[in-house]
């Protein structure tokens, strides 16, 4: 189960669901597991939990085991969701309801992007003010310590600052809680292509080598990784779809692998990746 997401009860909801949503808005879905339609919503529901990364938290009530605390929050269809905030009830659904029904209700009463500390801290990211981006995070995480978008975005920001190895030992840590996490899975992409910049420092050097000798496939992977994280990332995307066609076997399908991690660092809703795995499914079948 995400780190975003808490099973309920009727002993903790006052905690983890009215104090909690103080200092985050809660999602309550009520379920149970002989409801049909409460099993569509709920990958729905943890997808956005993740997506949103730390805008709100997910909490589930069974309400098979939990009756009483259904009858008291006057729960009568199932699925149905209630969000919280500042420790009061502010909207819910019925039902299963479209996704951007969803979206629609979250954006409503979530602070917005500008607002939300991982947002904020990312922003300042981008402008090389890595201090002041820690210290956001570092207030964030005092009041949500096991939030695993905040703790990825804080190891990244140690290998920016200098310390990689520190940054290595945390992704391995959060490896261990949530592998399949969106936010780890990009943490090790980034550290992954970070090695290759740390053997490639100097991009002029390197075009001036690759226009050199084209031939030479490490410096070709070297200069897309430093085109990827500089944002020139079709030129990247197509280098090592080139290496697949021609070069499949060059270092345990280095060209494949590095196409999949930066999938991880671009993010499914950019079109650039549904086209490329396209590309990609092409030249694999």
């Amino acid at each position: 189960m995400s780190q975003e997401t808490t099973v309920v009860t009727a002993d903790t909801f006052m905690a983890e669901v009215v104090e909690t949503s103080a200092r985050v808005p809660v999602l309550v879905d009520f379920w149970a597991p002989w409801c049909g339609p409460c099993k569509q919503l709920m990958p729905i529901l943890d997808r956005l939990a993740q997506e949103y990364g730390g805008r709100f938290r997910l909490a589930k009530v069974n309400t098979d085991e939990q009756q009483e605390l259904a009858q008291q929050l006057g729960i009568r269809s199932l699925p149905t969701v209630v969000l919280f905030k500042d420790r009061t009830s502010v909207d819910h659904f019925v039902g299963v309801v479209p996704e951007a029904q969803i979206r629609r209700l979250l954006d409503k009463h979530l602070p917005t992007s500008s607002d939300a500390p991982l947002e904020r801290a990312q922003a300042l990211k981008a402008k090389g003010d890595f201090s002041a981006a820690r210290a956001i995070i570092d207030s964030a995480l005092a009041g949500d310590r096991e939030n695993i978008a905040y703790l990825t975005e804080l190891a990244e920001l140690r290998a920016l600052d200098g310390d990689v190895e520190g940054a290595r030992a945390e992704l391995t840590r959060l490896q261990g809680i949530e592998p399949n996490h969106a936010a780890v899975k990009r943490l090790a992409a980034l550290l992954s292509f970070s090695d290759v910049i740390a053997a490639y420092p100097d991009v002029r050097s390197l075009r001036e080598r690759n226009a050199t000798d084209a031939s030479d496939l490490d410096l070709r992977h070297a200069l897309a990784v430093h085109q990827l994280l500089g944002g020139d990332v079709e030129p990247a995307l197509q280098t090592w779809l080139e290496m697949m066609r021609n070069h499949r076997g060059y270092k345990d399908d280095l060209a494949r692998r590095s196409l999949l991690q930066a999938f991880e660092l671009i993010g499914d809703a950019d079109p650039i990746v549904s086209r490329t795995r396209k590309e990609m499914a092409r030249l694999l079948f």
